[in-house]
């Protein structure tokens, strides 16, 4: 029977001889994501924001004027200093690879007998289309989930380690400081102890057992999910737009955003309705996010299920991540990002912005032929005080 040589081949099969019932353009790639991330931070960024050279990636920050403001009266003598407040932050470039892989026989047996050149080549687009919609559906899967990694300090801070840096590393839900886990005393290459508050993150909390603030077992208004995004909205100095419109056209203030589990939209979305919607400012039916201020509450699948909240509410020692409906962990409930992305994006090296190297030989299998393609980049954030997460209570 025609075909049954490759029933190995799943992502083949679909395409080959008789069995073959779509066009390539028709083929349906349920291995999405709802949310890409990696969007949202390079949306409106130019060319020379997210794409560089060199040895590694930096830039310089101003973590505290060291003020030389005074007052005189006529004929005073001066002092004049001349501070060096420049701090530098400093990350190593992460390699990332993926590849394609076919065999002969999947396109020597796919072109058949006696088809025109015609044909062949239609052959061959539909075979390289769906080649290439799965590797970049790998590549750009396993680059969002970089963006949710716990902290690991051995794979993200050393110049040995492999992963690159993510969203949990600069955002810790307890005082903003160090993220748990890290046993020094840096954070791209910057003490953050010795640097002070202007290098921790923003941390606001919300009652989990009445997130609306209006039923028992709660404590009030002033610990509901609205009473601490109002709390969270003034410490990262977000810019309300004044109208829908100009968050649509401007690149600054569509960066900034606010991502959640389902759970966490879920519960923002019930919080907004206790509140008879009044915090809401975009409620067209052709708008489908819910909003704080103009800024988007997004989902984000993978926080469904990511591990990366400490069993360490900052009292006792960490001993591992868990999920934000785990028990284990320090708090339980539903976790709010707030992200401006002006300050945090990835950056991705000039020589290496998702290569397409020349297929080659598998050495160990002499009838495969393998493309891979690598990325040199890491996840960059050069002002963490305006980055902040809205989490539970014990």
């Amino acid at each position: 029977m025609a075909g049954t040589a490759l029933a190995n081949f799943n992502d083949f099969m679909a395409a080959t001889g008789p069995r073959y019932l779509t066009s390539a353009e028709d083929v349906i790639n349920e291995a999405v994501k709802n949310t890409y991330v990696l969007s949202r931070f390079l949306r409106g960024r130019g060319t020379d924001k997210v794409i560089q050279g060199g040895k590694t990636i930096n830039d310089v920050v101003l973590m505290d004027e060291s003020s030389t403001y005074d007052h005189y009266q006529p004929n005073d003598t001066f002092s004049w200093t001349n501070p060096q407040v420049v701090d530098t932050l400093e990350i190593d470039w992460k390699f990332s690879v993926d590849h394609m892989s076919w065999t002969d026989q999947e396109i020597e047996l796919n072109v058949g007998e006696g088809l025109s050149r015609d044909a062949q080549k239609v052959v061959y687009k539909k075979l390289k289309r769906i080649k290439e919609m799965r590797l970049w559906t790998s590549m750009l899967n396993g680059m969002e989930n970089d963006l949710w990694l716990a902290p690991d300090e051995a794979g993200m801070e050393t110049n040995t380690g492999k992963l690159p840096y993510s969203i949990p590393t600069f955002i810790q839900e307890n005082d903003g400081a160090l993220p748990l886990g890290f046993s020094g005393t840096d954070l791209q290459g910057l003490g953050v102890a010795a640097t002070g508050s202007n290098y921790y993150n923003q941390v606001s909390t919300y009652d989990a057992n009445d997130p609306d603030g209006i039923i028992g077992g709660g404590t009030g208004s002033s610990d509901s999910l609205i009473a601490a995004f109002d709390e969270m909205f003034l410490k990262v100095q977000f810019v309300p737009p004044a109208t829908k419109q100009e968050y649509f056209e401007s690149d600054n203030l569509s960066r900034q955003m606010i991502f959640a589990s389902r759970a966490g939209v879920n519960q923002y979305k019930r919080a907004l309705r206790a509140s008879n919607d009044s915090l809401i400012s975009a409620q067209d039916p052709a708008y489908n996010n819910p909003q704080y201020s103009g800024i988007d509450v997004i989902y984000v699948g993978s926080l469904d299920t990511a591990a990366i909240y400490s069993n360490n509410d900052g009292t006792g020692s960490h001993t591992g991540f868990h999920a934000e409906d785990s028990a284990s962990a320090a708090y339980t409930g539903s976790r709010y990002f707030w992200i401006n992305a002006n300050y945090m994006t990835p950056i991705y090296h000039a020589r290496r912005y998702f290569e397409k190297h020349a297929p080659m030989r598998h050495p160990n299998q002499p009838f495969t032929s393998v493309q891979p393609v690598d990325c040199w980049w890491n996840l960059f954030c050069n002002s963490r005080k305006r980055q902040g997460i809205v989490r539970p209570t014990a």
